[in-house]
């Protein structure tokens, strides 16, 4: 009987130690658990890389529901050598599959960004889907403000750079795979969403918390340097604005699309359901100026090149179908709720600012010699026979024919 009782008690603490020490009496493991959210990278006065990471770190207690943030930085004469780097320095060594954005600095405009990017892509570290961002100023820059949308700023960035479906789509989406796959193209050329800062007028207090562990600081850190704010410490405010874009040519920052010439773009490359056009100054029924807010319900684009010994032409076909959202005329024949057609005025000048959107944007491929409609691989591809009269010419070369409609309902 003793035996037995013997045995129940061996089993019972056995038991009890494979519960508790199985997962550390239930407490996190920071360095096991906290995961890097997004990556910027830089270029120093020396040549090398600064890569700093902004890590999420979870929270082990139940009062504040809030991700706190570590930022780490590192440097090398390569982003691989600086990740590491960053690793060696601070005994940290986080996750990056759960990575899903990397941001390049307006340091690298001159330089290659296939260089910082590359790494990404070839060492299948980060997923191929994560987004990649040009800033206007200095990458680090953006993951150290502080911003009101969320409390990690990557996150932020995501929410602005991946709207929800059916809202606009005037921001261009670009991931590791598509920016490289266009690197490495006939064209040469690739684009991403310039990231400009605003400010929002407002500012926060600092929460206090200090350095998270490892050496990590909740706001910023130099190769695992420690920092802490002090309790109540205001923070400035800021917001992004990323419906811009920045053109490459062989890896290298040659110019910039606008926002109306990026809206132009989407509406030709991809689907821009839910997306808001501005209309100003168009005569209602009574003659009056109207201002008018649309939303695309319906877009088919279509491109297509042909190529002569005489010339070259490139012929883009828009059709969008749209309803009135807002206005500001007082009439009451100008009721969103009539389900009108669409007035001819309206019509008009709807066509008219979208084919001035197309054009400024052909004017600007022209100029920066960035291909990203890939006019060069469809001459390879679809016209063979006049790619050697063309290829070394073809955007001075080619002329463009625009077509624009639009339909739709008040």
């Amino acid at each position: 009987m003793k035996t037995l009782k013997a045995k129940i008690i061996m089993i019972l603490v056995a038991f009890l130690f494979i519960f508790f020490f199985s997962n550390d009496f239930g407490l996190i493991d920071v360095e096991k658990t906290s995961i890097i959210t997004a990556i910027a990278i830089d270029k120093t006065d020396d040549g090398d890389f600064e890569v700093t990471a902004q890590i999420a770190v979870p929270e082990a207690t139940d009062a504040n529901t809030e991700n706190q943030k570590a930022q780490l930085s590192g440097k090398g004469s390569t982003v691989g050598a600086a990740l590491k780097d960053l690793g060696d320095t601070s005994g940290w060594f986080p996750k990056l599959a759960f990575c899903n954005l990397i941001l390049i600095g307006s340091s690298l405009s001159q330089t290659n960004v296939i260089t910082a990017i590359d790494y990404f892509a070839k060492t299948l570290r980060v997923q191929d889907s994560a987004l990649v961002a040009f800033s206007q100023k200095s990458a680090k820059e953006l993951l150290e403000i502080s911003t009101p949308l969320d409390n990690l700023s990557a996150f932020a960035l995501q929410k602005i750079l991946l709207k929800s479906t059916g809202f606009d789509r005037d921001i261009i989406s670009t991931d590791v795979k598509s920016f490289c796959a266009d690197y490495y193209s006939i064209a040469n050329s690739s684009y991403m969403p310039l990231i400009k800062i605003l400010d929002s007028g407002g500012s926060s207090e600092s929460s206090g918390q200090g350095s998270s562990s490892g050496g990590a600081s909740d706001t910023s850190g130099q190769s695992g340097g420690q920092s802490s704010q002090s309790s109540g410490q205001k923070n400035k405010e800021n917001l992004f604005d990323a419906r811009s874009t920045a053109l490459f040519v062989e890896g290298v920052k040659v110019g910039e699309l606008g926002d109306n010439e990026t809206l132009a773009l989407n509406a030709i490359l991809s689907n821009i359901n839910g997306t808001s056009l501005s209309v100003d100054e168009v005569p209602d029924k009574n003659g009056k100026p109207t201002n008018y807010l649309l939303t695309v319900l319906k877009n088919k684009r279509k491109t297509k090149l042909t190529a002569t010994n005489n010339s070259l032409d490139l012929y883009i076909d828009l059709s969008l179908y749209c309803k009135v959202a807002d206005h500001s005329s007082s009439n009451s024949d100008e009721a969103i709720s009539q389900n009108h057609p669409l007035s001819q005025p309206l019509i008009e000048k709807t066509e008219n600012m979208l084919i001035e959107y197309l054009e400024n944007m052909m004017q600007i491929s022209r100029r920066t010699g960035c291909d990203f409609l890939k006019i060069k691989e469809k001459l390879y591809r679809y016209n063979y026979k006049q790619y050697s009269l063309y290829k070394d010419n073809f955007l001075s070369k080619v002329k463009t024919h625009i077509n624009v409609s639009v339909f739709g309902q008040s």
